[in-house]
């Protein structure tokens, strides 16, 4: 059994691809294989990189014992690897440089999201924050909502531009079934798979143009074309059925997070005017995840 587990170990800790080497040595040292060095840090951040089972196994003397041989192993392998020449082939410095490539970007992807996290964070403690005032003038401005409220069942097919949402709707006016056109023509892949099917929602839950569209339809009528920021819709209202009336208290999260949305999208819409966004749609027509055909 324990000769299953380090064999095992053995295979993990290759697929890790992570070795001891390539920096400086911290810590006591605890077994020297020529000119290379294993230090009690560099058995624990290996240790850390293993599953649990493994650790579990290496907490006893006899198995921390057998994690440093695996070590020791490595270290003669690597020796070997240096006697072979391997640092100066081609394919393993081409496997290299493209591991390099690709950790830079991820630590550039990293920084940056780290940035936009902290920034959103200290943002919405300062002008993007929505203060009780004007949450609970929100709630009243719009009592009747609240008072009255109305969860909406529907359907949606997304299109892109207004000439396909056009096509879309002659389709749907010459009897072609909803769903149908929905899974062949809509942008919005998570609802058509489901023929258009969204989760019932309530105000404040979508965007104000697809809400009051939806909201004022009959049950089991189609729109016509709706435009959001998100492209052009075409709606067809499932049905409706009334809530329980929701106070101040019990709304109060979901108004704050509306407000403060809203005053985000403001300042990002103010920002992106400023600093004079521009977008090159045939560079745009470039990007796909498709897979490109062989020849």
């Amino acid at each position: 059994m324990k000769q299953t587990v380090i064999s095992g170990l053995f295979f993990v800790m290759a697929s890790l691809g992570v070795t001891c080497c390539g920096r400086a040595p911290e810590g006591p040292v605890v077994a020297r294989v020529g000119t290379y060095q294993v230090t009690a840090d560099d058995i624990k951040a290996r240790l850390e990189q293993a599953p649990a089972a493994y650790r579990q196994y290496a907490a006893s003397p006899e198995g921390r014992r057998q994690f440093l041989d695996l070590l020791i192993r490595e270290k003669v392998l690597l020796a070997e690897a240096k006697n072979l020449g391997i640092p100066q082939d081609p394919a393993y410095r081409q496997a290299v440089a493209k591991y390099k490539a690709e950790w830079k970007r991820r630590l550039k992807d990293y920084e940056e999201t780290l940035q936009v996290e902290s920034a959103l964070r200290r943002m919405r403690t300062t002008h993007l924050a929505a203060t009780d005032t004007e949450v609970e003038k929100y709630y009243e401005d719009h009592r009747a909502d609240y008072d009255k409220l109305v969860e909406v069942t529907a359907s949606h097919i997304l299109l892109s531009t207004e000439q396909e949402a056009e096509a879309a709707l002659a389709q749907l006016k010459a009897k072609e079934p909803f769903e149908r056109v929905a899974r062949e023509m809509s942008k919005d892949p998570a609802t058509a798979v489901r023929g258009g099917k969204l989760a019932p929602f309530r105000r404040g839950m979508l965007v104000p143009e697809f809400e009051d569209a939806a909201i004022h339809m009959k049950v089991g009528e189609t729109s016509g074309i709706v435009k959001t920021q998100f492209g052009f819709h075409i709606i067809r209202k499932l049905g409706e059925k009334m809530l329980p009336r929701r106070s101040s208290a019990e709304v109060k999260d979901e108004i704050r997070a509306k407000l403060e949305r809203e005053k985000f999208d403001r300042w990002v819409a103010a920002k992106k005017a400023a600093m004079g966004v521009t977008v090159d749609e045939q560079a745009m027509s470039h990007v796909s995840l498709e897979k490109p055909r062989k020849p």
